[in-house]
């Protein structure tokens, strides 16, 4: 029997907890990710490392038709589309529909690493059903003021910090995993 596949997170936000503007717009981002690129230092974001261990996407579909106009930056890994509609195709997705039939999906696939990807909704509903096991937030010395969330509305959910780290640009990377169920509201 396959061993249950690690869902982590790697995601940037502003310091008011957006990941987007309004329209969903994210090259606000562009000036942090170029001084990332132009420090020499090892490790300076992490993500060359962090992407050679995915073996699977998982995001909503809208960022999957923002990720498709970028050209598909992911070669050859699995493609995972929450949506609400079950019959949603496209090139690089093995499936696509609600939070529990992806998450089947990536577990009869056999996946070991899958990066929860987002949008904020995404990343909720993965959350709500414990499929979060550690995510690593990236937040960029900005206030955008208003935008998409990086999570949207639902239940409390602690982390355990494993780590924190400034990069080039004052960018604070914040390594967390995932404390157990969401909180019960009293």
């Amino acid at each position: 029997m396959p061993a249950h596949p690690r869902y982590v997170g790697y995601i940037a936000q502003s310091l008011d907890g957006y990941i987007a503007t309004p329209d969903g717009e994210v090259g606000w981002l562009d000036p942090f990710n170029a001084a990332l690129a132009e420090c020499s230092c090892e490790d300076a974001g992490g993500y060359n490392a962090f992407i050679e261990e995915v073996d699977a996407v998982l995001m909503g579909r809208a960022t999957y038709r923002q990720v498709l106009g970028w050209g598909w930056p992911y070669g050859d890994r699995a493609g995972y589309v929450l949506t609400h509609r079950h019959d949603y195709k496209g090139d690089h997705i093995t499936a696509a529909g609600p939070i529990d039939g992806l998450r089947a999906a990536i577990e009869a696939n056999g996946h070991q690493k899958v990066w929860i990807m987002g949008g904020g909704e995404t990343q909720r509903a993965a959350l709500d059903v414990g499929m979060f096991d550690e995510i690593s937030v990236f937040v960029m010395p900005t206030i955008l003021g208003d935008g998409l969330p990086c999570f949207a509305k639902g239940a409390q959910q602690n982390l355990t910090l494993k780590k924190s780290s400034q990069k080039p640009g004052g960018i604070l990377q914040l390594d967390y995993d995932i404390a157990g169920p969401p909180v019960e509201a009293t």
